[in-house]
């Protein structure tokens, strides 16, 4: 008998959508179980593009106000993600109940009613990433956020986690619930693998040094450029920084080397974006939870990585790892790989992120309740 499943996914940014989907759509096409979801698309940010080829009957999406008044009243007491949510838990009664992006707006609900057994949860950071912030209004609404998932993991009985760090602080903290591990479901979509549209940004340019990602202070993508212009080495390379964010315009000054795609990249565009770099190079000062290393791997790419915990439980044979922080350490490990011939082992990506191991992580995670 199949396992009733009801995903929901309140949170459409860029990291969150991915995840989800991945989830959504490998357990879709599992015969154990019976798969529902509602997802909260957000203008270019959707999960439509993702979950077009399931059962539209079973994908329910809610479009997010894009009226300022409607955004910020959303974020309190999202009301019609609730409605909906009641609806297809009295028309469909699944077993499992499962949050998985941050759905801190869904916190006020629950101040009220009681999460009973069928509820998990997703533990992405339990403890906040370093983000900078412009103004009093948008630090408040930091700390709401940070209130409200952390009032869910307490309110939830059954939480996971894909850092296996974070899973033993959680055990150690609540050890009357039930904590699982589940691994970080791979980035790729059929749309990566098969695209093929050329980045405009990059007409000609190919070997260069590659960082992919939203552009956030605890990436660290400051380390990386300073650590890039540091280096005559370096400099014979272009630095690829393909994500929108933070700009370090005044890192950057009028470095020519560098290269800031300062906006959303598409899916077709990541298969040109990986194939034409030399390395990859992910300089987080924190990572609690990521997939990018699901596409260095994917691409067979060296990966130059932090030494933060999350990363290093994923290593294989294509990671090289520095001092977290540390920008001399950093350029040195840049600096050897310009000079590293050698491939990546041809199954880093399936040693982690096949479809199987996602698979059996949430059929454990479900079972014996």
């Amino acid at each position: 008998m199949k396992t009733k499943v009801l995903f929901i996914a309140s949170e459409h940014s860029s990291g969150m959508i991915p995840f989800a989907a991945k989830i959504i759509t490998v357990l879709s096409n599992d015969e154990r179980f019976d798969v529902y979801a509602l997802v909260v698309n957000s203008g270019n940010y959707t999960y439509k593009r993702y979950l077009s080829h399931l059962d539209a009957k079973k994908i329910i999406q809610i479009e997010y106000p894009q009226s300022k008044i409607f955004k910020l009243i959303y974020k309190f007491y999202p009301f019609s993600i609730l409605e909906s949510i009641k609806k297809i838990v009295n028309d469909v009664k699944p077993e499992i109940i499962h949050l998985l992006t941050v759905d801190f707006s869904l916190a006020p609900y629950f101040l009220f009613h009681k999460a009973d057994n069928r509820f998990f949860f997703t533990v992405h950071d339990l403890h906040p990433h370093e983000v900078k912030t412009s103004g009093l209004f948008e630090g408040l609404l930091l700390k709401y956020i940070q209130w409200g998932n952390k009032f869910l993991y307490g309110k939830i009985n059954n939480l996971t986690t894909s850092s296996k760090l974070q899973y033993e602080e959680l055990r150690s903290i609540y050890p009357q619930k039930r904590i699982r591990f589940t691994h970080f479901p791979s980035l790729l979509t059929q749309q990566i693998i098969n695209g093929n549209k050329q980045i405009a940004e990059l007409q000609n340019i190919s070997n260069y040094i590659l960082f992919f990602g939203r552009v956030d202070e605890y990436k660290g993508v400051d380390l990386l450029i300073k650590a890039y212009i540091s280096s005559a080495t370096l400099q014979n390379y272009k630095l690829v920084i393909a994500g929108k964010g933070c700009s370090y315009s005044d890192l950057i000054g009028n470095n020519k080397g560098i290269i800031h795609i300062n906006r959303f990249i598409e899916d077709s565009e990541i298969n040109d974006l990986f194939n034409k770099a030399k390395f990859v190079v992910y300089p987080y000062r924190s990572a609690t939870m990521s997939g990018v290393l699901s596409l260095s791997y994917f691409f067979k790419k060296k990966t130059i990585l932090s030494s933060v915990p999350f990363f290093v439980e994923n290593k294989t044979s294509c990671s090289t790892y520095f001092k977290t922080g540390d920008v001399d350490d950093l350029r040195s490990k840049m600096e050897m790989l310009t000079e590293d011939q050698e491939s990546c082992c041809e199954n880093c990506y399936e040693e982690i992120y096949s479809d199987n191991i996602l698979i059996n992580d949430y059929n454990k995670l479900y079972s014996n309740l």
